[in-house]
């Protein structure tokens, strides 16, 4: 008879929540995906396969030096064909790295389960797993870097090297990793306060470190005259807009370092994972023992840069908390939430406490209107008070896999992605050469990635916030092309589309026929010549 305690079969009990993390974000990704974002993601597209055409030109933009974000995702758009989806196997595999690493370093293995489903259901977190974007890149050099970290009295000369190329890469793929710079001269303080400064560690990383700036101000330098010339970009990319808070005031500014991130983090469902942390940070704190204290420090270096960073060198402008740029938390959220679940779990003065922190979180979100996120962090009540390991394990899961599941089925929903793209195709052949088709800013800009290879197609759709320049030579027929997912993601193009619809009327534009397709309005128009 087989001992069920026997190392072989504890290993392998340990091993399936893993492994059920990881079928099901590759699950995930395969279901998940609901097309491009229509931002970003396009030009991250486009630079990639420029890149490996050999046709990319950095320049002063400061997207085009995120070569993190862009190289490694062209090259499996190169290999295996230009496809959104396709290509976002990157991001994917980011996350499959990630996961498996955490699983790797997590001290006490019969926690694995804590570690998978909080890891695997962060509704932002998984929204971007489908997508090709520097964040879900950067999820995967966030994690390395406390890791390496952790490493530096066992194998310093490796996990020094490891943390700066981790770095590194990092600032390559987008410039928030500056937010765990820190890190390293905490630790040295820590190290030295305790007489057990690695010598080995910190030499290999000052040197590997000075190397790899060296060659990278070297390359703009040669480049472009300046060494400084990618931080000056990046100076300049930030630039003010309706996202800005410098330009509104100080009242705007203090509004976003006290009540926005509250907020932000409620409404946008990242306040479980921060609550469910704390034990696990009071813990590495208290413990200084390697992996935790480590994560707790990176989540605290990460947490205020998040709060407190400015976008901009020359003045004091907080960067906007965008909900993806928060998903590099996640994997260090989770793992300071395992290591943590313990210490709460026989501790009523912590259960106390998590349970006052949902309720606030609760209560804000009920006072800003949004009843679905009350409802969602009421539920986590009763896994609070749960003693019954399955049951609070299967409830937990339930809570949090429920909205994630469902955020594919409204995502398709809302987009109906390939609705479009078909569409566009098929009036794209279907009309003659001099017909227009007037459609959606946020659609022209993408046409390269809805209608790819495909140029004629292309240079036929025309932005509708630039229709008077038909002024010039009015077409005789025009097609309009309405995608109605603009008023979900682009509601200030409602200004673009009213003006249009009094164009049209203005130049004497008639009717002919119109039609829906799912959330797209087609409609065809012929110039009265009377």
């Amino acid at each position: 008879m087989k001992n069920p305690n026997s190392p072989l079969q504890l290993k392998t009990a340990n091993n399936i929540p893993v492994l059920t993390g990881l079928l099901f974000l590759v699950g995930y990704w395969v279901f998940g995906f609901d097309g491009i974002t229509f931002s970003d993601d396009v030009y991250y597209l486009l630079a990639g396969k420029s890149f490996w055409a050999g046709t990319m030109e950095v320049n002063s933009y400061h997207f085009s030096s995120r070569w993190g974000a862009y190289v490694p995702s062209g090259l499996i758009g190169y290999i295996f064909g230009f496809h959104p989806h396709i290509i976002s196997g990157f991001s994917l595999l980011s996350y499959l790295c990630t996961l498996f690493i955490l699983y790797q370093v997590l001290p006490d293995k019969k926690l694995t389960w804590i570690l998978v489903i909080w890891f695997c259901t962060q509704v932002y977190f998984l929204h971007f797993l489908t997508k090709v974007y520097p964040d879900s890149a950067l999820v995967l050099w966030v994690t390395i870097i406390p890791v390496a970290a952790s490493y530096r009295n066992k194998q310093p000369i490796l996990s020094g090297t490891l943390l700066v190329l981790a770095l590194f890469i990092g600032f390559l793929t987008k410039e928030t990793i500056i937010f765990l710079a820190p890190l390293v001269l905490i630790l040295f303080l820590f190290d030295r306060k305790n007489k057990s400064v690695s010598a080995a560690f910190y030499v290999s990383l000052v040197i590997s470190g000075l190397l790899l700036a060296g060659l990278y101000l070297a390359y703009f330098w040669i480049q472009f005259g300046d060494p400084l010339y990618r931080i000056t970009s990046i100076n300049a990319g930030h630039y003010i807009s309706e996202f800005t808070y410098a330009d509104k005031g100080f009242w705007s500014i203090l509004e976003r370092l006290t009540i926005t991130p509250i907020t932000t983090f409620v409404e946008r469902a990242y306040w479980p994972w921060l609550v469910f942390a704390i034990p696990g940070i009071y813990q590495g704190l208290k413990s200084k023992k390697s992996f935790e204290f480590t994560f707790a420090l990176a989540f605290l270096c990460l947490f205020v840069g998040f709060w407190f960073m400015s976008s901009t060198l020359e003045f004091y402008n907080p960067i906007y908390l965008n909900p993806r740029h928060l998903i590099i938390l996640v994997p260090i959220l989770a793992f300071l939430i395992t290591i943590g679940w313990k210490t709460w779990q026989n501790s009523k003065q912590w259960k106390i406490t998590l349970y006052t922190l949902i309720s606030l979180g609760a209560i804000i979100t009920a006072i800003l209107g949004d009843e679905k996120q009350a409802l969602f962090l009421c539920a986590f009540f009763p896994v609070i008070w749960i003693k019954n390991r399955t049951y609070q394990y299967a409830l937990l899961g339930t809570i949090l896999l429920l909205p994630a599941i469902f955020s594919i089925y409204y995502q398709k929903q809302l987009k109906q992605y390939k609705n479009l793209t078909d569409t566009i195709e098929s009036i794209t052949q279907d009309i003659d050469k001099k017909t227009v088709i007037i459609t959606n800013n946020f659609v022209h800009f993408s046409r390269e990635i809805l209608i790819p290879g495909n140029k004629p197609a292309q240079e036929k759709l025309f932005p509708i916030e630039s229709v008077e320049e038909l002024n010039q030579k009015l077409p005789k027929k025009i097609e309009v092309l309405i995608y109605d997912y603009y008023m979900h993601a682009y509601p200030k193009e409602e200004e673009d589309v009213e003006k249009l619809e009094n164009w049209l009327k203005m130049k004497n534009y008639q009717l002919e026929s119109e039609k829906e397709l799912g959330n797209l309005q087609i409609r065809t128009y012929q110039l009265n010549s009377q």
